[in-house]
């Protein structure tokens, strides 16, 4: 049996750890997946980033666009913040940029529009790069950003796929829910570790409710996407998109939720308790991901690394 939860299996760990009865009217599914949903963007998400460990890391190249050089920061990047930011020309060699303060433009100004790409300062939720953008720009804009868990639903409104052709680019699933359709982001989401969003914000081709059959462009369909693996609206799952091992942490805030929620003071000091112990232990789950290879710490403005720095 699968260690992972899904949206109903962690309902049922939660009714256990807070002893709340089957039958009761108290809590709604939507309730304790709203319940969930919040405490994985104010518990869980800022519990895993602390370590520093890259998880959720999602790197997006944006294309330059000529004149143009203020470009929103990706909407589903955790806290509107992004990891890094670099210049991918159109052989695929990536630079440094270096972000600057609004109060250092005077001293980055150029107004040659052969001038390198080398700096950049945030505005707001945009990036703006320094110098200006010519009106003929190559390569992209490399933007690599904490990609926001995607929310719990139920299964309902999820399609489990059952089958893929990669030669029609038809994906054979379980069901069409109705919130899916031509017009409609998706997301193609991995169910099994480490749960990652495999195909983020695509259109399909064609929805055929009778075969139960999504087609979409051959280039859409990731190389890891398999059997049992999801097609959802984008920004939903069924399975929660953190470590797996995290997972049980999960319904523990919740079931704390809950009891909160009852009034059951004891209880809660209980399930805090279970809870304090919880993050201790799977932080040394989580932490240093790659014992035997310590971090190196390299010397990005040395002299060793001029010929690829911009000046």
């Amino acid at each position: 049996m699968s260690k992972y939860l899904t949206s109903e299996t962690l309902i049922k760990s939660v009714k256990r750890r807070a002893m709340i009865p089957e039958n009761q009217n108290t809590f709604l599914e939507e309730d304790f997946l709203s319940f969930a949903n919040e405490e994985m963007d104010i518990g869980v998400v800022p519990h895993v980033l602390q370590y520093h460990e890259e998880f959720f890391v999602y790197t997006q190249n944006l294309p330059l666009v000529a004149n143009v050089s203020r470009y929103q920061i990706p909407g589903r990047a955790v806290g509107n913040r992004l990891r890094e930011i670099a210049y991918e020309d159109t052989s695929g060699n990536i630079f440094e940029m270096t972000r600057i303060t609004i109060e250092d433009l005077p001293l980055y100004q150029n107004n040659s529009t052969s001038a390198r790409l080398r700096a950049f300062y945030i505005e707001g939720d945009e990036v703006v790069l320094v110098p200006d953008i010519s009106s003929n720009p190559g390569g992209f804009l490399r933007a690599s950003f904490y990609l926001r868990p995607n929310e719990l639903v139920t299964s309902s409104r999820v399609a489990i796929i059952t089958g893929i052709d990669r030669i029609s680019g038809n994906i054979t699933v379980n069901q069409i829910p109705t919130n899916i359709s031509v017009t409609t982001p998706i997301d193609l989401v991995q169910v099994k570790s480490p749960h990652r969003t495999l195909g983020l914000d695509l259109t399909a081709v064609s929805i055929n409710t009778i075969t139960k059959t999504v087609t979409m462009n051959l280039t859409d369909i990731p190389t890891a996407l398999g059997i049992g693996d999801q097609i959802a609206l984008a920004g939903e799952s069924i399975v929660p998109q953190i470590p797996t091992d995290l997972h049980s942490m999960l319904a523990q805030r919740v079931a704390a939720r809950c009891l909160e929620a009852l009034g059951d003071a004891n209880g809660l000091n209980a399930a805090n308790a279970k809870l304090q112990e919880m993050e201790i232990k799977t932080g040394s789950l989580i932490d240093n991901r790659v014992e035997g290879s310590p971090l190196k710490l390299v010397n990005r403005n040395g002299l060793l690394s001029a010929s690829r720095r911009w000046r």
